[in-house]
C-alpha cells in the first residue's frame, strides 16, 4: 500500500485535501509557479555541492501542498514509459538514495562549469541524468532537477534557458527517459536540448535528427501531447 496516497485513489494526501488528481494537478502547477518565481530567495542558502541542495528546492516548491515536502521517498517507485515499450527506468532504490546522491556530487566536484570546457555539454547533460535518475522524491522530480541545473548553471556563471525546458516539459521528460534507461541509452535528444538551453555553439554532432529541432518529436513518438501518469510503488 502507498502511504503517500488517499486510499482507493491515485491522489496524493495533500494539505489541501483535495481528492480530485486534475484540481490538484492544477493546483500544484499554480503553486509551483508562484515558487519558480520566487526561488531565487532561497540561493543563497543553497550550497550547490550538496546533495541537500536538492531538498532544499523540493521544500521550498511543494511544502505549502505536501507535509513529506523536500524529503526522500520511503517506497521504490515505477513507470510505464511510452518511448521504452511501456517498460520503466530503473530509479533509485529507496535505501540506496542517500548514497547514489552521494555519488553522483562527489563526481560532478571533478568536473569544470565552464564554457572553457570543451566537453560541457556532455558533463551538464549527464549530472541532469545521474540527477533525475535516482528520483529521490514521491513527486516533483523533473521540476525539481530543473529548477536545480538553472540555479546550478546560474551559479557557475552559465548562460542556462530555463523556460525552453518548462515550453517542452514532455520533450524533456523524455528525453530524460531515454537518456537515464541503463540498456542502451539515447543521450542525443537531451544533450541536444541541454546545447540549445546553454547556448553552446557547434555542438552540432548532438543533432539526433531533423525532428530534435522543434522539440515535438522524438524517434517516433509524438511528446508534443504528453501527459504526465502517476507513479506505482512495489
Amino acid at each position: 500500500m502507498d502511504p503517500y496516497i488517499y486510499p482507493n485513489t491515485n491522489v496524493l494526501i495533500n494539505k489541501l485535501n483535495i481528492r480530485d488528481e486534475q484540481q490538484l494537478i492544477d493546483v500544484e502547477a499554480q503553486l509551483l509557479i508562484a515558487g519558480i518565481i520566487d526561488i531565487s530567495s532561497i540561493t543563497h542558502e543553497i550550497d550547490f555541492q550538496k546533495y541537500k541542495s536538492l531538498q532544499k528546492i523540493h521544500h521550498f516548491l511543494f511544502h505549502e501542498l505536501y507535509l513529506w515536502a523536500g524529503e526522500f521517498r520511503t517506497v521504490n517507485i515505477y513507470k510505464s514509459e511510452h518511448v521504452l515499450s511501456g517498460l520503466s527506468v530503473a530509479y533509485s532504490d529507496k535505501d540506496h538514495i542517500v548514497s547514489d546522491l552521494k555519488t553522483i556530487f562527489s563526481w560532478s566536484k571533478s568536473k569544470q562549469w565552464k564554457y572553457s570546457n570543451p566537453l560541457l555539454v556532455e558533463d551538464f547533460s549527464s549530472f541532469m541524468t545521474k540527477l533525475w535518475r535516482v528520483h529521490p522524491f514521491r513527486e516533483g522530480n523533473t521540476r525539481t532537477v530543473s529548477i536545480f541545473m538553472k540555479l546550478f548553471a546560474e551559479a557557475n556563471r552559465l548562460d542556462f534557458n530555463a523556460q525552453l525546458l518548462s515550453q517542452y516539459a514532455g520533450y524533456l521528460r523524455n528525453a530524460l527517459v531515454l537518456a537515464a534507461v541503463e540498456e542502451a541509452p539515447e543521450p542525443q535528444y537531451l544533450l541536444k536540448m541541454m546545447t540549445d538551453a546553454l547556448d553552446v555553439a557547434d555542438f552540432n554532432k548532438f543533432k539526433a535528427d531533423d525532428e530534435t529541432s522543434n522539440y515535438q518529436v522524438i524517434g517516433r513518438y509524438d511528446v508534443s501531447k504528453y501527459k504526465e501518469k502517476p507513479f506505482e510503488t512495489d
